[in-house]
């Protein structure tokens, strides 16, 4: 491993072992109360042990338990039986210290965990209702303690450290009662700790890497700490149009943006990165199934086994909506070749969940499985589904080809032949459009250019035959001459007479005739006009006849397409549209019947048995297995579909003993989907375990939760050696390496060597979701006017049936100001305000759109958590079972998510101005973009800004004539 290498992994490592833990809500766990005194000691009364080791849930004899310690908690006071820190939960923790609980009731240090203090108590906080402290000062005590921490040897040792920790952050004496205005407990809480270190998969990725690094050069591309070199964007031509092989859907063919971004993918090297920048509503989705179908297609032509392509983020939403939106491939009537024709499958994706998500994936209906081939590819894998299964797809295949065969050998062949047979069809098509197109440069239907190409050379041969009347007649006017003027032309005044009986013959439009010409002279003159013409004639004749030559071609290729039972283009399409055109047919013609029967074809294959598992190696994961494993499941779900916390794990194998090895360049494809929420460290190591990466996010969009300040984060760099001072830690925020601040997607770009509107990655930018009146905001706040609005306006569409209703308006709620909720904030006046307005509204949405899910029609959203408790217990009042057909939560609740019509409440009063609002520009631009037809604002637009560069300025100015 390389300097660099190992530096930059061993960083990514700390960042990852240094993130805070969060506070614990322990009221309903087991716990047990010992004194402060007991906890200096590190000596509790034994019974705990046992009191805590009958709540391990794994139920497993042990002589020692993980234990959190709750040594600071908040005290609730009552007075007159009520609680006066209302806004505060009972049994409020604020700094907790892990440990070891032996049964003997001994504390010890649980080596690699620490104390913290919840970071919602330190500030910089939004809302400062509970702070004891400041971010900066823990880190900057646990970034000057690393020596310290590993010096820990006794409970001595680990309680002096944890005690000045608390004394650092707090400036208040550990052994105090009072903490500013907060009064401490004096007691202390102990419960076992089963809180799951979801980055523990991570972590181990990250070791094995330091330990036995067997190179990577995708993990290599990531990690470099240099821009790529920027290379020339790929033009849209042929060989780019015939390098694209499959989609996945067939109802719509790709814009241009997505386009670019499959053409660019198609040119993938090992070790690539290709970043790809795609704002709300701009076919993302679509893009990503195009790019797994075109791989899919790719591999079934060359008869190599199907691609493992593993999708991943960070949060099951992002990736349960690629997984739900890879089961919903609408059939646009293609006969019986759009049904997948094994038992037990209905999607091209398959979910490697947690333990804790499994429940939730089998409620609903997602394939889901682990790397032990467990629930879904062991019910498909038994051997009654198989016998289903074929006699299924012997169904099916007989029905499509008209034939009436059982094996499943000369299933397979017959239909690779067919995909390749489609395949060189549809080259075929390109090339001809493409010849065509070049003839083609009047843009004319090409049979009217057929047409006027005939008239032009029957007017030529007409032109030549009315040249040879001429000249008879020319032959004539010399030869009627009398003899006297032919024999005395050398005399002046007979060369006259011949010259005016010359000039008097001549007609307007023989301008390169003169009258001191000889017969032998104006024959000649005529001889090269009629050799010119028929020049003109061949070269036109000659584009004639080609012309033809294509179009019969292309009859042919149709007349092949319905030999193969394939009726989808018909024989005058060719006349009607240039080469791009053809180009967008094919998506929806037959490139999506290459990729069904891409499908088909490796389902054959499935059924035949290949690498089957032995009853033997079900259920382990050696190496060999695993890979076996993954090939049978790929060829009939191309798309796994995990987290970045589950991927590792998934591609970790056992070699016997303790001995383990993980799947290294194993994954063809990784595709990192809003990548723009992804922080480096989380996702870095697991690009060692693929061959090339698409990633696809917005930075626009709503920022990873960074588990590591910029303060820390600076000493573990210069601690790992990534860089020499803290000077230098600018490079690594300009690169996107640093585990604070930046993301995935920003890495991708320095990593990506195509540009776009002058950044790094390419741009999807043909926004389809949104009235233009909508999108024109984010358009004009985040997007510098790059993306293009393609629904239209919402004033001009006949079909919109809210006519009340502003595609972007304001409902003006007068407010002072707003009131704070513990760490939120609430705003009753615009609660009511809105329960009101939907209760009076609520029906007419409804059936405005009456073939709509309901579920889909309205969203609330507001900055603050207070506020959405707030607006459904108001909601519930007003409306019944509201709660079932309106989703209320704040902007991170509804990333991804869209809506008919989205209610903003703001929240602030005129007073309160709009902090939390205009910190972040992707707050309101996650917020309008959720909105199809409209985007209402309830609260007091006094509060935003006066000024438009801000993102409540510019709101209130779209909004400002728009009251409702």
């Amino acid at each position: 491993m390389g300097n660099q290498i190992e530096e930059m992994t061993a960083y990514f490592r700390s960042a990852i072992a240094s993130q805070s833990n969060q506070a614990i809500n322990f009221k309903e766990d087991n716990y047990c109360i010992f004194s402060s005194e007991e906890l200096i000691d590190g000596k509790i009364h034994e019974s705990i042990y046992q009191v805590l080791l009958e709540a391990n849930k794994d139920n497993k004899c042990t002589d020692n338990i993980k234990v959190i310690i709750v040594a600071k908690t908040i005290k609730t006071i009552f007075d007159s039986q009520e609680k006066i820190n209302s806004d505060l939960e009972d049994l409020t923790g604020i700094y907790y210290i892990p440990a070891i609980l032996k049964e003997d009731g001994t504390l010890s240090y649980a080596t690699g965990k620490l104390p913290w203090i919840p970071r919602d108590y330190l500030q910089p906080i939004v809302e400062e209702t509970l702070s004891i402290g400041h971010i900066e000062d823990f880190n900057n005590y646990m970034s000057k303690s690393i020596g310290l921490i590993h010096n820990i040897k006794t409970w001595g040792d680990y309680i002096d450290f944890s005690q000045k920790l608390y004394e650092f952050v707090t400036k208040s004496k550990f052994d105090d009662l009072h903490l500013k205005e907060l009064e401490i407990e004096d007691q202390v809480y102990i419960l076992k700790d089963n809180t799951i270190n979801a980055t523990t998969s991570i972590l181990k990725l990250y070791d094995d890497l330091l330990k036995e690094y067997k190179g990577s050069k995708l993990y290599e591309n990531f990690i470099n700490l240099k821009y790529k070199d920027i290379s020339p964007l790929v033009k849209n031509e042929i060989n780019e149009m015939k390098r694209h092989s499959g989609q996945m859907g067939g109802e719509y063919p790709l814009s241009p943006s997505q386009r670019e971004s499959i053409n660019h993918f198609s040119l993938m090297e090992e070790g690539e990165i290709l970043a790809i920048n795609g704002p709300p509503g701009t076919g993302k989705t679509t893009l990503l199934q195009s790019i797994v179908g075109d791989l899919y297609v790719e591999k079934a032509l060359e008869k190599e086994k199907p691609p493992l392509i593993v999708a991943t983020s960070t949060n099951n939403q992002a990736v349960t909506n690629i997984i739900e939106s890879f089961g919903k491939i609408e059939p646009i009537g293609y006969r019986n070749l759009e049904e997948r024709w094994i038992e037990g499958v209905n999607s091209f994706a398959t979910y490697f969940p947690s333990s804790l998500k499994e429940k939730m994936a089998q409620k609903k209906g997602y394939h889901f499985t682990n790397i032990k081939g467990e629930y879904f590819v062991s019910d498909i894998e038994s051997d009654e589904n198989i016998r289903k299964s074929k006699h299924k797809f012997m169904t099916n295949y007989n029905l499509y080809f008209n034939e009436n065969i059982s094996n499943l050998e000369d299933c397979e062949n017959k239909i690779h032949n067919v995909l390749c047979e489609v395949n060189e069809i549809k080259k075929n098509i390109l090339d001809i459009a493409n010849k065509l197109e070049k003839y083609n440069t009047e843009h004319k239907n090409i049979r009217e250019l057929s047409d006027s190409l005939r008239i032009k050379i029957n007017d030529h041969k007409e032109e030549i035959s009315n040249i040879y009347i001429r000249i008879k007649e020319w032959q004539n006017h010399f030869k009627n001459m009398p003899l006297l003027y032919k024999l005395l032309k050398f005399i002046s005044p007979f060369k006259r007479k011949i010259h005016n009986m010359n000039r008097m013959f001549i007609e307007p439009n023989e301008t390169f005739l003169n009258e001191e010409m000889s017969l032998i002279e104006i024959e000649e003159e005529y001889s090269y006009l009629i050799k010119n013409i028929k020049k003109q004639v061949h070269a036109i004749t000659r584009i004639y006849d080609e012309i033809q030559s294509l179009i019969k071609d292309y009859d042919r290729n149709i007349l092949d397409l319905k030999e193969l039972n394939i009726d989808v283009i018909k024989e005058d399409v060719i006349y009607n549209l240039n080469l791009e055109e053809i180009n967008k047919l094919l998506d929806t013609t037959l490139r999506y019947i290459q990729f069904w029967l891409a499908v088909h074809y490796y389902e054959c294959r499935w059924l035949k048995g290949e690498d089957m598992l032995t009853e033997k190696q079900k259920g382990t994961n050696y190496p060999n297995v695993v890979e076996r494993l993954y090939n049978r499941l790929s060829m009939i779900t191309p798309c796994y579909v995990m987290t970045f916390y589950q991927l590792p794990r998934n591609f970790l194998c056992y070699e016997g003993g303790n001995k383990t090895n993980y799947l290294y360049n194993h994954i063809d494809l990784l595709i990192v989907d809003e990548a723009g929420q992804v922080s480096p460290e989380i996702g870095a190591c697991s690009f060692s375990l693929a061959k090339k990466a698409v990633i696809v996010g917005d930075i626009h969009q709503i920022e990873p939760v960074w588990g590591v300040s910029r303060a820390l984060d600076k000493s573990l760099a210069i601690e790992n050696n990534v860089i020499e001072n803290k000077e230098h830690y600018e490079l690594l925020e300009e690169l996107g390496l640093n585990a604070s601040n930046s993301s995935i997607m920003k890495v991708a770009s320095k990593a990506c060597k195509y540009k776009k509107f002058n950044r790094r990655g390419l741009f999807l930018s043909e926004h389809r979701r949104c009235y233009n009146e909508i999108i024109s905001y984010c358009n004009e706040l985040v997007y510098e006017g790059n993306l293009k609005p393609m629904r239209g306006l919402g004033e001009l569409d006949e079909n919109y049936q809210l006519k009340n209703i502003p595609y972007f308006g304001y409902k003006q709620v007068d407010s002072d100001y707003s009131y704070k909720s513990g760490t939120s904030r609430f705003n009753k006046n615009e609660a009511n305000e809105i329960a009101n307005w939907l209760s009076i509204n609520f029906q007419t949405i409804k059936k405005a759109y009456i073939h709509e899910e309901v579920r889909s029609l309205v969203g609330i959203i507001t900055p603050f958590k207070a506020q959405a408790k707030y607006i459904e217990k108001e909601l519930k009042k007003k409306i019944p079972h509201i709660n079932e057909y309106i989703s209320v939560g704040t902007v991170h609740t509804f990333q991804g998510a869209e809506r008919r019509i989205v209610i903003m409440s703001s929240v602030y009063g005129k007073d309160d101005g709009c902090y939390f609002i205009d910190t972040n520009r992707s707050m309101l631009n996650v917020a309008v973009s959720r909105a199809k037809d409209s985007f209402l604002v309830f609260g007091d637009i006094r509060s935003f800004s006066n000024s438009k560069t801000t993102a409540s300025g510019l709101l209130s100015s779209f909004i400002r004539n728009q009251s409702i």
